[in-house]
């Protein structure tokens, strides 16, 4: 009984396309010089298609960098960005002189947490420290 093997992996027209510019672009580069911005877009479009392991393989890129690109994070971000704006709540009743007295704690949508411990501050005292952070943002 025959059996058949399955086809390479590597058999897509259009891997086999982009993989050849990649080596032609690899063998003119200069040292440093990073690979263009169309050729990234082309191997994220088809990471899409063909998935990213395969693709980063064929293609000889590195698979975090093309996981990246393939999630529309081609630019480095500087700092984390919370997606929804931060949300005001009104105070709740405070114990007179109990425990928590002095401690407010803030927190965002993304995560960001900023908690103040001033025992011997009132709420009184905190609000005007919470409307300047507020201000900073």
């Amino acid at each position: 009984m025959a059996t058949t093997s399955p086809k390479p992996r590597g058999d897509s027209p259009q891997l086999q396309l982009l993989a050849q510019r990649l080596k032609a672009w690899r063998a003119t580069r200069t040292p440093g010089q990073r690979i263009p911005e169309e050729l990234w877009k082309s191997a994220a479009q088809l990471a899409r298609v063909h998935g990213l392991s395969r693709t980063a393989t064929i293609l000889k890129l590195a698979y975090y960098d093309l996981q990246r690109r393939v999630r529309g994070a081609g630019v480095q971000r500087t700092r984390a960005v919370c997606p929804a704006p931060f949300v005001q709540l009104a105070p709740p009743a405070w114990p007179v002189g109990g425990a928590e007295s002095g401690t407010l704690e803030l927190t965002q949508t993304c995560g960001a947490r900023l908690t103040l411990r001033l025992p011997t501050a009132s709420p009184k005292d905190l609000v005007p420290l919470v409307q300047l952070i507020l201000r900073h943002r």
